[in-house]
């Protein structure tokens, strides 16, 4: 109960102001991680809407066919390439009151709901062509508007603290709270479906009708506290202009990258690999005959993405990043092939292998990140040249090429076994795919495609050469070289600049011994505060059994001994429970003092701003203003108390 207590009372102390040494109060972590379980839940309705054969809402519902899908990719996909460097720009060029991400958690929200709730509301008895054409517009709203929402909330994410160490542990909350988000739309909204409309719930409309609006607009508006509560902090000195590569010369430097080609191979193959996992919508609709259990079914075989993401680090440390990567690819080949030998014997087995399939997916991304970033490391320090922004935007087009292929790959499967539209209506019936004969030989086709392809996304990792010990010493260069960069090391001969270096390094290491110290600090003090409670504790049983001793010794029976321990127990508590109550009381006069201090600071700041003609979001900076002034007042706080007691 004493762990519990302190924990209520550390949460109560610093809801509303931040440690001292920080810059975050619970308060805004808890309203950025409900925020982000907001933005993650209205990105995972999605998942609901994808341009393939597979998607429900846009085949089985709408009719679409797989001809009417490649286009839609094809043209999604290039929109997609055009507008990535403008919205870059757009973004880098961002200035604010309140910064440089939040606003798009409203500018870029709204569109991502419109068009999200917009998908859902085309009727039925449209003409086809014109079905297609309004799908194209609000797909590539949302496909424009929906990655800048998320990484405003990825922004925010990185900026949130300038320590890095209370930056990793609210990273690490955040994660897990927010990530629920999705998990409970997957579940959920085809359970709820199937309870109100009945096991073909997940292929009818009001299914999309009634709960995307639902979802999205309660999404939306729990992701505002992203941009109401929480903070932009940015203590860096602004970085110096990098020179921009020019087109001709990044595809140069890019093509000499072993290490970018190795990942962007590799992530060619990814659409070809997804065309399993899209499956699992037509497998409860038309053999299990239970569009609804798709929910519960779902979030079973998302489970494997959680063991597979949590081994990634020890896989990469035991086994190599090169060995882990060809390991996990690998392994979705396997998978893939226990699914083609195995399907047709019942659901449960495909259930099983597509729940191996996402624990090999699941650490796959963690490994490609880590690999490129290597790559880059060692094209920097022998080029001389970062191609970050070049490597992404043409990694981009990389994989929007093997999407598109993936795309028309699998619409020729599923027009071969008789998924076609037809002549007259240009509607295309889904409920062909209740017969096994036409079922079984696509899903065949499309583990057979998956299969090849997890085989040969994992074949280029074989050319990594890069090993731990080469990457220390390549970063050990880059810091030097970016040492020597600085506008205070201009001119300076070399051994001038290798002395001025070593102090670097030292102040560098001083730096990270006293945070290592902080933290120390930190587990001995709750240590020493468990260990005092603990001797407390025994020393207050011995003072009783002392007394029950002395007492029987003095002649009392045991039972009256044994009753007066109690009543002295009794006497102890209610003096605990007096102390604790007063230390309650003392804690809610200084809570209230400074929320009263709080608003009537917000108030007056208001007052001014406006008295001063300024307009837009004056509460939200008057708060952070207010936050700004507690954060000195706690620095200088521990600043006098390091004077008076320097250990």
């Amino acid at each position: 109960m004493g762990k519990i207590s302190d924990i209520r009372y550390d949460i109560r102390s610093y809801w509303e102001r931040p440690r001292k040494n920080e810059y975050v109060s619970y308060k805004e972590v808890f309203t950025f991680c409900i925020g982000g379980m907001g933005i993650k839940t209205l990105g995972s309705l999605l998942s609901y809407m994808t341009l393939a054969s597979t998607c429900l809402l846009f085949g089985s519902v709408y009719g679409l066919s797989p001809r009417h899908f490649i286009i839609l990719t094809v043209i999604t996909n290039l929109i997609s390439i055009i507008k990535t460097p403008f919205v870059s720009m757009l973004v880098d060029n961002t200035r604010t009151k309140i910064g440089k991400f939040r606003p798009y958690v409203l500018w870029a929200g709204i569109p991502t709901v419109v068009g999200i709730i917009g998908m859902a509301y085309i009727p039925l008895e449209t003409p086809t062509t014109l079905k297609v054409v309004v799908v194209g517009i609000l797909i590539n709203l949302v496909t424009i508007a929906q990655p800048l929402y998320n990484n405003a909330y990825m922004g925010v994410s990185q900026i949130i603290t300038p320590n890095s160490y209370e930056r990793t542990k609210i990273l690490s909350v955040s994660e897990f709270l927010a990530n629920l988000g999705p998990s409970l739309v997957q579940l959920l909204l085809p359970s709820l479906a199937g309870l109100f409309l009945g096991k073909d719930c997940m292929t009818n409309i009001l299914t999309y009708r009634i709960f995307f609006p639902m979802f999205a607009v309660v999404g939306f508006l729990m992701g505002l506290l992203v941009m109401t509560n929480t903070r932009e902090r940015t203590l860096q000195k602004e970085k110096e202009k990098e020179e921009k590569l020019p087109f001709f010369k990044g595809l140069k430097e890019i093509s000499k990258s072993r290490y970018f080609w190795i990942v962007s191979v590799s992530k060619f193959f990814e659409g070809f690999k997804g065309g399993i996992g899209v499956l699992l919508a037509w497998v409860c609709t038309y053999q299990l005959g239970n569009s609804a259990a798709q929910g519960i079914i779902q979030s079973i075989v998302s489970v494997g993405f959680t063991p597979g993401i949590i081994l990634a680090p020890l896989l990469m440390k035991k086994m190599g990043t090169k060995n882990a990567a060809f390991f996990a690819h690998a392994l979705n080949c396997a998978a893939a092939l226990l699914m083609l030998f195995t399907f047709k014997n019942g659901f449960v087995f495909f259930v099983i292998a597509l729940f191996f399939y996402n624990f090999a997916s699941g650490p796959q991304y963690i490994m490609q990140t880590s690999i490129l970033s290597d790559g880059l490391d060692y094209h920097q320090d022998k080029y001389g040249t970062r191609l970050e922004g070049f490597a992404q935007n043409f990694m981009l087009m990389i994989t929007t090429i093997g999407t598109i292929l993936s795309t028309v790959t699998f619409s020729m499967i599923y027009e071969n076994f008789g998924l076609v539209e037809n002549e007259v209506t240009g509607i295309t019936d889904y409920s062909i795919l209740t017969q096994a004969e036409v079922r079984e030989p696509i899903i065949q086709w499309v583990v057979i495609v998956a299969m090849i392809a997890s085989a040969l996304s994992a074949l280029p990792y074989l050319f990594c050469n890069l090993k731990a010990a080469d990457m220390v010493a390549i970063r050990e260069r880059l810091e030097y070289k970016k040492f020597c960069g600085r506008e205070d090391c201009a001119g300076l001969a070399d051994e001038e600049l290798r002395e001025k270096y070593a102090l670097y390094l030292e102040e560098k290491e001083r730096e990270n011994q006293i945070e290592k110290q902080k933290v120390e600090a930190q587990k001995k003090e709750a240590e020493k505060i468990r260990l005092a409670r603990a001797k407390e504790k025994e020393d207050c049983q011995r003072e009783l059994e002392d007394y029950r001793k002395k007492l029987i010794a003095d002649g009392a029976t045991v039972k009256d001994a044994d009753r007066a321990v109690k009543l002295a127990k009794a006497e102890r508590k209610q003096k605990e429970k007096k102390a604790a109550a007063e230390k309650r009381k003392k804690f809610m006069e200084d809570y209230n003092a400074f929320r009263a201090r709080k608003k009537e600071f917000i108030k007056n700041d208001v007052r001014e701003r406006k008295e001063r003609g300024e307009r837009g979001f004056l509460k939200i900076l008057a708060r952070e203003k207010f936050e700004d002034i507690i954060i000195e007042e706690n620095m200088r706080a521990d600043a006098d108390a390091f004077a008076e007691n320097p250990d």
